[in-house]
C-alpha cells in the first residue's frame, strides 16, 4: 500500500511538470499571431481601417469598433477608439519591447568594431616589437621567433627572403554584457559570446626602419539575450604599417580597411518564429603608438601610448519575418480575423543604414625580467574610448515599469595581463598568457592562450 502511494504521487508530480513546462514553453508564443501580421500587426498603427479582432479566453470576439472586453486593457490597442479606426490587440511583448524588439547590429556593432581594432592593431604592434626585440641593433632581425601576448600567439620567420619576413598571429577573447534581464518586454543589451582572429604578414627592414602589410579576419559569434538571437559578424582587412626605432623610442604608424558580412536572429515575439537578417558593411582603421625602452639589469621596462580607430558602416537591409503558415490559434483563423482580412501574411523589418566607431586612446606598461630560461612579464593598460552607443527601438507603448535598464555607455577600462615564455633544452620554447580588462560598465572580457615550438 505504501508503495502504490508512492507511486501515484511520483506519477502526479511528472505529470504536474510536463504540464508545466509545456505552459512555460507556450507562454512566450500567447496567441501564435506575428507582431507583424498584415491584418493585425502593430505596423498598422492609428491609420489602418480594417476590422482585425483577437481571441481571449475571457473576452469576445467583436464585430463593432467597441473597445474588447474582460481583461484586455485599452492601453494595450492601437488605433481606437477613434472615429473612422478601428482596433486591434497587439500583445504585451509586442508592444512594449525595445530592445526586444531590436535587430543585433543596433546593440553589438559598435563592442565589434572595438574588439576588431583592438585584434588587428595589437597583432601588428606584437609583430613590431619582435621584429626589434630579436636585434636590439635595428629591425633586420633572422630565423624564427616566438611570443605570446594579450590577443593571443604569434610567429615571425624573419628575413628569410631578400630581407622579407613572414609572420602569423592568432587571438581568442571571451566576452560578456552583464546588464540585467528579465524578460523581452524590459529594455537591456544583454549578450555574450566569443571572438577570434587571426592576421599574416610580410615586411621587410630599411635599416632601422620597418615597412610591411597585413591581412587580418575577425570571426564573432555572440548569443544576444536581449532579443533571445543571434549576432555573427565576419571582418577582413587588409593594411599596411610602418615602425621606426631610435636609440629609446619606437614610432608606429598603421591604417587598413576592409569588408563585413553580419548574420543576426532574433524571435518574433508574438509567434516565436525565426527573425533573420543579413547585411554588409565597410570598414576603415587606423593607429599610432609611441613607446620607450629602458633596461635594468635583467628587467626590462617598456612604457607606451597609443591611439587606435575603427569605422563600420553597416548597408541598410531587410529582416525577414517568416509567415504564420504555423499558427495555431484557439478556434481557427476566424476566430481572430474577420473573412476580409484572414491573412497569414506577415511585414518584414526595414533596418536603416548605421554607422558606428570605436576610438581608444591607451596608455601602458610592461615590465618583463629575463631569468635565462624563462621570461615572466607583467602588462598594465588604461584606455579611454568613445566607441557608439546601443540604440533600442521605440517602444509602441509605456509599460511604466522600472525595471528597463539603459544601453550601456563606455568610457573607460584598465587591463591587467601577465604571463611567462619559457625554453626548455635547446629545442622547446613556448609561453602562456592570460588576463583581464576591468572597469568597463556592464562588461567582463579575459583571454588566455599560449604556444610551443620545437626547433631541430
Amino acid at each position: 500500500m505504501k508503495l502504490k502511494r508512492i507511486l501515484t504521487v511520483a506519477i502526479a508530480a511528472v505529470m504536474s511538470l510536463g504540464l508545466f513546462s509545456m505552459n512555460s514553453a507556450n507562454a512566450a508564443g500567447t496567441y501564435s499571431i506575428s507582431c507583424k501580421n498584415d491584418a493585425y500587426g502593430m505596423q498598422l498603427g492609428s491609420d489602418y481601417t480594417a476590422q482585425a479582432y483577437v481571441y481571449n479566453a475571457n473576452a469576445t470576439k467583436l464585430t463593432d469598433g467597441s473597445n474588447f472586453s474582460g481583461d484586455v486593457s485599452g492601453s494595450y490597442l492601437i488605433g481606437g477608439p477613434n472615429a473612422g479606426h478601428q482596433e486591434a490587440y497587439v500583445g504585451n511583448d509586442c508592444l512594449y519591447a525595445g530592445a526586444g524588439d531590436t535587430n543585433g547590429t543596433a546593440v553589438v556593432a559598435g563592442d565589434v568594431a572595438r574588439l576588431a581594432v583592438n585584434a588587428i592593431v595589437g597583432a601588428v604592434s606584437n609583430r613590431i616589437d619582435m621584429a626589434y626585440a630579436a636585434n636590439n641593433s635595428g629591425a633586420s632581425a633572422t630565423g624564427l621567433s616566438f611570443t605570446t601576448q594579450r590577443d593571443g600567439m604569434a610567429m615571425s620567420a624573419n628575413n628569410i627572403v631578400s630581407g622579407l619576413s613572414f609572420w602569423g598571429d592568432f587571438g581568442s577573447t571571451d566576452i560578456k554584457n552583464t546588464q540585467t534581464f528579465t524578460n523581452v518586454r524590459l529594455d537591456s543589451n544583454k549578450y555574450d559570446g566569443d571572438v577570434s582572429s587571426y592576421s599574416v604578414g610580410v615586411d621587410k627592414t630599411f635599416g632601422k626602419a620597418l615597412i610591411g602589410v597585413v591581412v587580418s579576419s575577425l570571426e564573432t559569434d555572440f548569443k544576444t539575450t536581449f532579443n533571445d538571437g543571434t549576432y555573427k559578424q565576419d571582418i577582413d582587412t587588409y593594411g599596411v604599417y610602418l615602425a621606426y626605432k631610435t636609440s629609446m623610442l619606437t614610432i608606429d604608424l598603421g591604417m587598413g580597411q576592409g569588408d563585413s558580412t553580419i548574420d543576426t536572429t532574433r524571435r518574433d515575439l508574438g509567434n516565436d518564429q525565426t527573425i533573420t537578417g543579413k547585411t554588409t558593411a565597410d570598414v576603415e582603421y587606423s593607429n599610432a603608438r609611441i613607446a620607450a625602452q629602458f633596461n635594468r639589469g635583467k628587467f626590462s621596462i617598456v612604457p607606451s601610448i597609443s591611439y587606435r580607430s575603427m569605422d563600420m558602416d553597416i548597408a541598410a537591409f531587410t529582416d525577414d519575418r517568416p509567415d504564420d503558415v504555423s499558427a495555431t490559434v484557439v478556434g481557427g483563423a476566424a476566430t481572430i480575423f474577420s473573412t476580409g482580412n484572414a491573412t497569414l501574411t506577415v511585414t518584414d523589418d526595414a533596418i536603416a543604414a548605421r554607422s558606428v566607431t570605436s576610438e581608444t586612446m591607451e596608455a601602458g606598461i610592461n615590465i618583463a625580467a629575463n631569468l635565462g630560461m624563462i621570461v615572466p612579464y607583467l602588462n598594465l593598460t588604461y584606455a579611454t574610448e568613445d566607441t557608439t552607443k546601443a540604440a533600442y527601438k521605440v517602444e509602441q507603448g509605456t509599460d511604466g515599469t522600472a525595471l528597463d535598464v539603459a544601453a550601456s555607455n563606455y568610457s573607460s577600462s584598465y587591463t591587467i595581463g601577465g604571463g611567462v615564455n619559457f625554453m626548455v633544452g635547446s629545442h622547446v620554447k613556448g609561453g602562456v598568457r592570460l588576463g583581464m580588462v576591468n572597469g568597463r560598465d556592464d562588461w567582463e572580457e579575459s583571454y588566455m592562450a599560449g604556444n610551443l615550438s620545437i626547433g631541430f
